[in-house]
């Protein structure tokens, strides 16, 4: 007989089931894609445990003050599942890292560690309105989620841009100030002409990606362009 819904609830979401692939202790910070989860309780390798995706938390932070309200970060430390290495603290900085939440109390300069609360994604500075650090001349341009790379050039230079990580990240390239072309290499074509060289050479030129799936491989697709040259070498 044909089931006459279309969802059955399965639990609230404030957790999620999680088998690593080695010993967890709790309290532990789990790198998930973009997003943290934390262990609720010391979960052995290879067996079923559960990792909280909600909730208020203690954690140790890095070195500097944090305002209520403030977006936190983890820098990975090289988490036991494999996690790049980092501080193993949380931060204000987004650049590189993964989100966490929101703070819920001042952390002064000399606080250990920050309580927040733990968030699955960003409702207040989402999607474009994330940082991308500029790499300099001849630098990778280091896309982790959607967010906006302001290019800044004291010479003719260039940058490279690898293929996208995931489908539906976003990226805006803005050409902010102009010291002398920026050119910029992808790793595959940009759009269906091919086209994998970007040159943006007047302040003011902007280009905006979507990471798509193109078969079985990720590519970037061109979704809007003022002034940016298209070539491909």
């Amino acid at each position: 007989m044909a089931q006459d819904y279309q969802a059955s609830f399965v639990h609230d979401g404030l957790a999620i089931d999680y088998t690593p692939g080695a010993d967890v202790t709790a309290g532990d910070i789990i790198v998930r894609g973009n997003t943290i989860g934390i262990a609720k309780k010391d979960i052995t390798s290879g067996v079923l445990g559960a990792l909280a995706t909600a909730g208020i938390f203690d954690g140790v932070k890095a070195n500097g003050t944090i305002t209520d309200g403030d977006a936190i970060y983890w820098d990975d430390n090289g988490d036991p599942q494999g996690g790049s290495a980092g501080t193993g603290a949380l931060t204000t900085t987004a650049t590189g890292n993964n989100y966490a939440g929101r703070a819920v109390a001042d952390a002064a300069l000399a606080d250990e560690t920050v309580r927040f609360e733990l968030r699955e994604t960003d409702t207040v500075n989402a999607g474009l309105a994330n940082a991308i650090a500029d790499p300099g001349d001849a630098g990778a341009i280091a896309v982790t989620r959607s967010g906006t790379c302001p290019l800044v050039t004291g010479g003719a230079e260039t940058r490279t841009l690898a293929i996208p990580d995931r489908a539906g990240d976003m990226l805006s390239l803005g050409f902010k100030t102009d010291g002398g072309d920026c050119v910029i290499t992808v790793a595959s074509g940009a759009n269906q002409t091919g086209n994998n060289t970007l040159t943006f050479a007047d302040a003011g030129d902007h280009l905006l990606l979507a990471a798509i799936e193109n078969g079985a491989a990720l590519a970037w697709r061109i979704v809007s362009n003022d002034g940016v040259a298209l070539s491909t070498v």
